[in-house]
């Protein structure tokens, strides 16, 4: 069956409001502002951007009012080469607000309010929506969780990837659901009662799927997979961070295109460790929030110059389906 979309995304959306300082400030001090935008964000929202400034195919499902917030994402989205048809809309819906706060060594605090954000339901993926993904984005960080959409998605047989921050008990039947879970070290830790990261990657990777991986940061990543369920460690690709707001949601978008065209695990951890690394980067600092998020080839690039003689051939040989003019067309 042909598919119209690589990835297909549910979840979070924000609206961010990016604040640049040197440092964190005392409490009760003032400090200058640098710099400041308005930009994309949210978890799936920030991923399923990614996916589109990789060139694939991507599409996202939210429920969004007319609202100045919901107006503003929708059009950052499709600015991304993000399919915004399938957004339904709902008078009182609409992404989260969030301000963030970003420090001179990139390091950020965000504070959100989630007064607009409507869950979407089963009811809001047709069958023929779902059908019509190769692979399926959920993410959880409060209740209600997605999880009636990834049972819907089993049905239909569309493997789903599983972007899981919050520490409920619902998120723990999304991560039962989905096939490729990637979670960040806090959420593993929370999970399986343990702050190693290979241990947490290991415990929740008792449930056979896919592919089990634990985002570590600058430390990182730890992968399992059902046919090799051993913990491997892979290390992260040094750069000046600038910042590292939606870096692992870029990471999340970039994995989930590269199994999208039938890369292997391990490689796509490269390709999206990779994009990551250069969303963290900012261009230097010259680019910031979704302005940052890499394209396709600047990732090759990245690749060219970081990957190491005698994998750099090889490696590359194997993304080079990310290339194809055939899959890139929409």
């Amino acid at each position: 069956m042909s598919k119209q979309y690589d990835v297909l995304g549910a979840g979070i959306a924000a609206v961010d409001d990016l604040c640049y300082v040197s440092a964190y400030p005392r409490v009760d001090s003032k400090i200058p502002v640098h710099s400041s935008l308005r930009q994309g964000g949210g978890p799936a929202c920030t991923a399923i951007a990614a996916v589109g400034s990789l060139g694939g195919r991507a599409a996202y499902v939210a429920r969004f009012g007319d609202n100045d917030l919901s107006r503003f994402i929708k059009s950052a989205l499709e600015s991304h080469g993000v399919d915004i048809s399938h957004i339904a809309h709902d008078p009182a819906g609409g992404p989260y607000h969030s301000f963030i706060v970003v420090d001179s060594a990139g390091h950020r605090n965000v504070f959100y309010d989630p007064a607009l954000y409507r869950v979407v339901g089963a009811d809001d993926l047709p069958d023929a929506l779902i059908e019509s993904a190769t692979l399926i984005l959920l993410d959880h960080i409060t209740e209600p969780s997605l999880a009636a959409v990834a049972v819907k998605a089993h049905r239909l047989g569309v493997p789903i990837l599983g972007d899981i921050e919050g520490q409920t008990k619902s998120s723990m039947s999304l991560t039962a659901l989905s096939d490729y879970l990637v979670v960040p070290k806090a959420f593993a830790a929370w999970a399986s009662d343990d702050s190693d990261p290979r241990n947490s990657c290991a415990f929740l990777a008792r449930k056979k799927r896919l592919a089990t991986i634990v985002t570590a940061g600058v430390g990182g990543c730890y992968l399992s997979t059902a046919t090799d369920p051993a913990v491997r460690h892979f290390p992260a690709f040094k750069v000046d961070a600038f910042d590292t707001t939606g870096c692992g949601d870029t990471f999340h978008g970039a994995f989930a295109l590269a199994v999208a065209r039938g890369i292997a695990v391990e490689d796509a951890i490269t390709f999206a460790s990779a994009a990551a690394a250069l969303k963290a980067f900012s261009g230097g600092g010259a680019r910031r929030g979704w302005n940052a998020l890499p394209t396709l080839e600047e990732v090759f690039d990245f690749l060219q110059a970081a990957l190491k003689e005698p994998e750099k051939p090889s490696k590359l040989r194997k993304l080079e389906c990310l290339r194809s003019s055939k899959q890139l067309m929409r």
